[in-house]
């Protein structure tokens, strides 16, 4: 019996196993929701969602597929352009579909190549292949529910078409939402929604095609807002999203009954509170608090997480007994986590993105090639160098990483100590006290 052709290469699907381990126990903690709602394989779908933290938001839904189909990806054109085409070809090969846009420099002669990647794309799902799209175009910095076309629903009407509307197709919505954009080992939530058949607007379609676009979009549209955090006062988003972030939210959360550690309990809680906030006027309070914090260089969460001092010594011996283990641990993981930055000034949004795909794809085989070839000439240890990476590697990457984020904590409360004895924190404990109370009142 002949292979389907959804059915993923088998390098892929090794390659995609890699990836999935190290996205999973070092750059987040996921969770997935809705994974029972995905089509059987094979079936036509398109994946649509909200579009926030660059790469990562297509690499987290696809990576929560079967691990045996190969989802594909439209894809700025000018991602291509700035790696050379070798890397284009790897690209290539991951799925992804350039599509050229004059918004991003393309040019009217390179705009004439979206044809050509229209007709592979609808060859890719009428074979039964995923297909995942951001009808926003761009990601944005916040969360928040930015511009959704509905070009996509002439895609899948059209992929329907060539069939002769002879088979069903679906619209997946999903969504992202996540602890942190820019910190690693975070938690974060991919959630597929409800398919949406396009075989009941058949026969709208054929006679008022926009109209069965609108509908099916604002369908697909309602699911993904109920599904994320969507902050439309974009005006006093950064107050509103202070005060989730606050001991208040954390309240809120536990007096909603969920656990403020866990996201999905959050991302509930953080929706009813925007939905409070929406006839909230007084943000002067949250203005001042956020000014003061900012002035005694601390945040909400280390207020939150605060430790007594015994616990912060502690800490800090404990810190200073790993420290040969971490300063071991720093190679080759000091590179991997220090390289991105200098790629990330104009766009911070690229930040955990290119921290991840630069040592997954390029960095963490390139050095482990290296230090094996190193070892294996100077000091004749080939295969000892092989099985001391391949073994240790991981939990070293891990271990660098949460060891920092621990260092961090402790100095940070150490700080936050030695500034607590200031009349000016007294000052700024008191206004968030005030704050609170009336928020309190007010629910």
């Amino acid at each position: 019996m002949a292979k389907e052709k959804y059915i993923a290469s088998w390098d892929y699907r090794l390659f995609k196993h890699y990836v999935r381990f190290l996205n999973e126990h070092l750059m987040y903690k996921m969770i997935y929701q809705g994974k029972e709602n995905i089509p059987p394989k094979g079936e036509l779908c398109m994946l649509v969602s909200n579009h926030e933290n660059c790469a990562n938001d297509p690499l987290n839904l696809l990576l929560g597929l079967e691990n045996e189909t190969h989802p594909y990806i439209l894809a700025r054109a000018d991602a291509f352009d700035l790696v050379g085409k070798t890397i284009s070809k790897f690209f290539l090969w991951l799925g992804m579909l350039p599509t050229f846009r004059a918004e991003f420099g393309s040019t009217p002669e390179a705009m004439k190549k979206n044809e050509e990647t229209m007709e592979t794309m609808y060859g890719k799902i009428l074979d039964g292949n995923r297909l995942i799209i951001y009808p926003a175009g761009i990601h944005t910095p916040r969360h928040w529910f930015d511009n959704f076309t509905y070009g996509y629903t002439l895609m899948a009407f059209t992929a329907a078409q060539k069939t002769g509307f002879t088979r069903d197709f679906k619209i997946l919505p999903c969504a992202n939402h996540y602890e942190d954009y820019f910190e690693m080992g975070v938690q974060c939530i991919i959630r597929y929604g409800k398919p949406v058949s396009l075989q009941p607007f058949y026969e709208l379609y054929k006679t008022k095609p926009r109209t069965a676009q609108r509908e099916v979009n604002k369908i697909v549209r309602a699911q993904i807002e109920g599904m994320m955090l969507d902050i439309r006062d974009l005006e006093h988003y950064d107050q509103i999203n202070w005060l989730r972030k606050s001991a208040f939210g954390y309240e809120y959360c536990r007096n909603n009954g969920g656990n403020p550690a866990y996201l999905p309990d959050r991302l509930a809680s953080d929706k009813k509170l925007v939905e409070f906030l929406k006839d909230y006027t007084d943000w002067q309070p949250i203005d001042e608090i956020m000014e003061d914090e900012k002035k005694l260089g601390v945040t909400e969460r280390d207020i939150i997480n605060k430790k007594s001092w015994c616990i912060t010594i502690l800490s800090m011996l404990a810190q200073l007994a790993l420290l040969p283990l971490w300063i071991v641990s720093l190679y080759p993981n000091i590179f991997h986590y220090l390289l991105p930055y200098p790629f990330v000034k104009k766009d911070v949004m690229y930040t955990n993105s290119v921290r991840f795909i630069v040592p997954t794809v390029f960095g963490i085989p390139l050095f482990f090639l290296f230090t094996v070839l190193i070892c294996g000439l100077v000091w004749g240890l080939w295969w000892q160098s092989a099985v001391w990476m391949l073994l240790a590697s991981f939990p070293l990457a891990w271990f660098a990483l949460h060891e920092w984020k621990w260092m961090k904590a402790t100095w940070r409360n150490a700080h936050l100590l030695v500034v607590g004895k200031k009349a000016a924190a007294k000052v700024l404990n008191d206004r968030r006290e005030r704050l609170f109370e009336t928020l309190r009142k007010k629910l």
